[in-house]
């Protein structure tokens, strides 16, 4: 009995070792249940069992060959507004003189807000500068409705998918700005987004509405009037002289009388309605921004399907056209058509220590942008050493005064003074995307090419080439539609809308039969 006290105490020294052991055992177990049997492999951080890197089974196959590993690729992109990472963060005031006015569409008329309708399926920080040139331009953020066509279901709303990744959308930023995000089910084509664009209109009762592209900035007159011609820009169509010069000659912010982009859009809107015409379209710089009439629409049968993508706008403007629906350019403000991004978006705000700047998110190899800028300053000498400055060419610099030099330390603080800044700026990103002609319009779209593992991930690239590939066949129904190849219609053919499908193709010749001899009769 003397030997107990020693024993208990041996005891109690080996219980925490005891305990140890038993622990381990637990949590080895449980993670073992957890990991499928998987033990060996310790958890990384966060807690997420590592995907095999090869899945597929055994086969007696030789491997395929693969393309040539791409010699340029795009830096990756960075987040344009930085002012709203935090978690905290909050947008800056706009420009006191852009506030719309509550309730100001009913000074025109109107018992409902008609929404803005902005498509997308990648590259976010365009997108997210197109919202922002909106809303600092006058638009109501809450009449703006993002539409996310991405097809990666609820990956972006959950806060799954990188910012590298192209399908990329931070719902939390754009709650923030204070405008609506609406899902579609799947991918959509782009005529199926027309479409969808329509229905919304249906679901919620708008019998007008206006959509926009988010490769485009916007701005109001805030200097008054505006005399660059901007590509994309129609030759826009008046009423009369009086409807011309209102709109040509419109007052600047500080003025009597002036109007916001926004303001702009409700007045034609007002206007056009108060005509009485059979109205389907008005193009505010084609469709970079425009208001669409759904009666129009659906008496036409809206976007046919069948052609996904480009060339589905001339199908539909030419049924438009067809069927006495008019469709008219006209302008309500300044609209860039471009394909880089501002470096931050709080210039848009006319935060004094931010200098306006932009970068393209996906440049093309150094030797390829040189030589792209060496043929223009070739072409530009040569054509000035042919042509000699007459008097027409000075009495357009008066129109349209040289461009802004951007002060690179300090900005005004006045927010006219940086408008016109911005508006240069504007007007260069314009520059920069047409810079060879129209053959780098649509290279922003390739941008972003992470997302490798993510939640319904697409290759970029691959996602580039079938956008290609689906154009292509949509052209194919087009010409088999129509039997007509160009984007003319109604102004340059015959053709009724109940045409479609019945006619034989206008730019062969018809195959001539064949002439028959004359029988010859046998003598009796």
């Amino acid at each position: 009995m003397a030997l107990l006290p020693g024993n208990f105490r041996v005891a109690r020294s080996v219980l925490p070792i005891l305990f140890a052991v038993v622990l381990s055992f637990v949590l080895f177990y449980g993670y073992t249940i957890q990991s499928g049997g998987d033990a060996l492999h310790l958890p990384s951080i966060p807690f997420i069992k590592p995907k095999p890197t090869d899945r597929r089974p055994p086969t007696t196959y030789a491997p395929p060959t693969y393309k040539p590993t791409p010699t340029w690729t795009p830096a990756a992109v960075t987040d344009p507004f930085p002012l709203l990472a935090t978690s905290t963060a909050t947008p800056p005031p706009i420009p006191e003189y852009n506030i719309p006015r509550p309730n100001l569409h009913v000074e025109y008329g109107l018992d409902g807000i008609p929404p803005l309708y902005i498509g997308f399926t990648r590259q976010w920080p365009m997108l997210l500068q197109a919202v922002v040139s909106y809303i600092t331009a006058g638009w109501p953020a809450e009449s703006i409705y993002i539409v996310e066509n991405t097809g990666v279901h609820n990956s972006n709303r959950d806060g799954k998918l990188s910012l590298q990744n192209p399908f990329y959308l931070n719902h939390t930023t754009l709650k923030r700005l204070g405008v609506n995000v609406v899902q579609t089910p799947v991918l959509l084509s782009f005529a199926q987004l027309q479409n969808f664009f329509l229905h919304e209109a249906y679901q919620h009762e708008h019998p007008y509405y206006f959509y926009s592209h988010q490769d485009a900035v916007v701005f109001s007159f805030e200097d008054g009037p505006d005399n660059t011609h901007r590509p994309g820009d129609g030759e826009w169509q008046f009423y009369d002289e009086d409807d011309k010069e209102e709109i040509m000659l419109p007052p600047s912010a500080r003025q009597s009388g002036y109007r916001t982009i926004y303001e702009n859009c409700l007045r034609e809107l007002n206007q056009t309605v108060e005509r009485g015409e059979r109205w389907g379209i008005r193009w505010f710089q084609y469709d970079h921004l425009a208001l669409v009439n759904r009666e129009a629409m659906e008496a036409v049968g809206g976007y046919d399907t069948m052609i996904p993508y480009y060339i589905s706008d001339c199908d539909f403007n030419g049924k438009l056209l067809m069927d006495g629906w008019t469709t008219k350019h006209r302008r309500v403000g300044i609209i860039n058509d471009i394909s880089s991004v501002m470096t931050d978006l709080g210039a848009l705000y006319r935060l004094p220590h931010i200098t306006p700047s932009f970068s393209d998110p996906n440049p093309l190899p150094p030797a390829v942008e040189a030589k792209i800028k060496s043929d223009k300053e070739k072409a530009a000498k040569e054509a000035e050493e042919k042509t000699a400055i007459d008097k027409a060419a000075k009495l357009a610099e008066a129109v349209n005064p040289p461009p802004v030099k951007r002060n690179t330390t300090t900005m005004p603080a006045d927010p006219v003074e940086y408008f016109r800044i911005l508006n240069q700026l504007g007007i260069d990103m314009g520059q920069h995307k047409y810079r060879d002609k129209d053959n780098l319009r649509n290279t922003w779209q390739t941008a972003q090419r992470g997302g490798v593992g993510e939640p319904f991930h697409y290759d970029a690239v691959g996602f580039g080439k079938a956008f290609e590939i689906l154009t292509e066949a949509g052209k194919g129904v087009y010409r088999e539609k129509w039997g007509h190849r160009d984007c003319d219609l109604a102004l340059g053919t015959a053709l009724r809308l109940e045409d479609q499908w019945r006619v034989e193709k206008d730019w062969e010749k018809p195959k001539e039969e064949p002439k028959k001899e004359p029988e010859k009769k046998e003598g009796r």
